[in-house]
């Protein structure tokens, strides 16, 4: 009687597991490439542009001290034969003076397009997790992973909804 009873109780509960697993919500999951995305996307080509633009006006910057640089070094060279040991010193110690503040230049010149280029990635960013935020919302999905999420291996394509975010994030863009 014993084993009956026991039997019936596992039964009981695996039947009781299921019709749970059966009134369960489907759930929707989805995926986005954010690479693909900025490949696509016209809002973030025009953000890639105006980066582009205000780092080559940082290069031209430096370009032209480096030019100075190499201006006052060639004069160095030619007139070293000319000049008195002081004037040369004098002109030394000013090529110095230059090379230094072109260093400089150069460093701050590279920690400012590494600021601008991080302060556009995080402005981008955020404006892509809105469009997701509403999208996710609106659709149901209960998560939404970038595609090249730690840990995130396989998906199906149906479930990829880059080309939806970026319409969505042009069109936001407007």
């Amino acid at each position: 009687m014993k084993k009956y009873f026991g039997l019936f109780v596992v039964i009981v509960f695996v039947l009781c597991i299921q019709t749970h697993a059966f009134c369960a919500d489907t759930y929707k999951i989805g995926v986005i490439d954010v690479m693909k995305l900025q490949e696509k996307s016209k809002a973030f080509q025009k953000v890639r542009k105006a980066l582009r633009e205000k780092f080559v006006a940082l290069e031209e910057k430096l370009e032209k001290e480096k030019n100075e640089v190499i201006k006052l070094e060639q004069e160095l060279k030619k007139q070293s034969m000319m000049l008195s040991l002081d004037a040369r010193e004098d002109k030394r110690q000013d090529l110095e003076k230059k090379m230094r503040h072109f260093r400089y230049l150069q460093n701050e010149t590279a920690e400012e397009a590494k600021s601008l280029e991080l302060e556009a990635r995080k402005k981008v960013i955020r404006e892509i997790e809105k469009v997701v935020d509403k999208i996710g919302k609106k659709k149901g999905y209960i998560i939404i992973f970038e595609r090249r999420t730690v840990g995130l291996i396989y998906y199906k394509d149906a479930i990829d909804l880059t080309d939806e975010v970026t319409e969505a994030y042009d069109k936001a863009m407007k």
